[in-house]
């Protein structure tokens, strides 16, 4: 079935226009007609049943039908993130929006390279909502704007759940160990390629965020990004 993200305030009534874009992938690329049966989904948890029920030049209008509300990741997890770069930050907000992440925060980190502004951001919340199109998700992950690190744990300290800060130096924890009771809310810190600074560390730690290691190997960011969100939403039993 053909699946669709339309923002939630285009889809109160019982029709709906859609867009150029959406015109475009469902009349151009996919040869769709008027009849064609789809599915729209609108990044809240709902998704409704829907029919093409007339093509314009640049637009078309769908008919909406049965709503049903899907159930969100039984593990609510927030990222943040210092932006790896190039596409690498592309395939870390893919990869963790269909492994069921719920926010992801880019993170301005002394060692950071990566300089994120408002276009990045809207590139990023693109591919959350087309990753979340092609997973099955019915919500989508929000892409925050990008905060500097300590704003960015100070905000966190107040997000309920367990928090835990990914470092290479942890060598004592583990998170697999630190996930063992299956916590349904966890803040996840991952630093840059070239880690996180010991005063962002105990800034962090100051924060509420206990450090955990992901093994002997030094991963990417990118990498212990996807795995640590694999691993909360396993531990709560969303991957199973």
């Amino acid at each position: 079935m053909v699946r669709l993200f339309v923002p939630p305030e285009q889809l109160q009534g019982e029709r709906a226009t859609l867009d150029a874009a959406a015109h475009r992938h469902l009349v151009k690329v996919l040869r769709l007609g008027p009849g064609a049966a789809l599915q729209v989904f609108d990044g809240k948890g709902t998704e409704i049943e829907a029919r093409i029920a007339a093509v314009g030049k640049a637009s078309l209008e769908v008919t909406l039908g049965d709503r049903r509300r899907i159930a969100p990741p039984p593990c609510a997890i927030t990222l943040l993130v210092s932006p790896p770069r190039g596409e690498r930050m592309d395939l870390l907000v893919q990869k963790t929006t269909e492994l069921g992440v719920a926010r992801i925060v880019p993170v301005r980190s002394e060692r950071g390279m990566v300089k994120s502004g408002a276009h990045q951001r809207r590139r990023w919340q693109k591919i959350a909502e087309e990753a979340a199109r092609q997973s099955g998700r019915a919500d989508v992950p929000l892409v925050s704007e990008c905060l500097g690190l300590a704003t960015a744990v100070t905000q966190a300290a107040t997000i309920p759940g367990e928090r835990f800060l990914l470092w290479e130096d942890e060598s004592e924890r583990a998170l697999p160990a630190a996930l063992a009771a299956g916590p349904r809310a966890v803040v996840l810190l991952v630093g840059p390629e070239g880690g996180l600074c010991p005063d962002e560390v105990a800034r962090a730690q100051g924060c509420g965020f206990r450090a955990v290691g992901l093994g002997p190997r030094i991963l990417r960011s990118e990498t212990a990004a996807v795995v640590a969100v694999a691993l909360a939403q396993a531990a709560a039993g969303g991957l199973g």
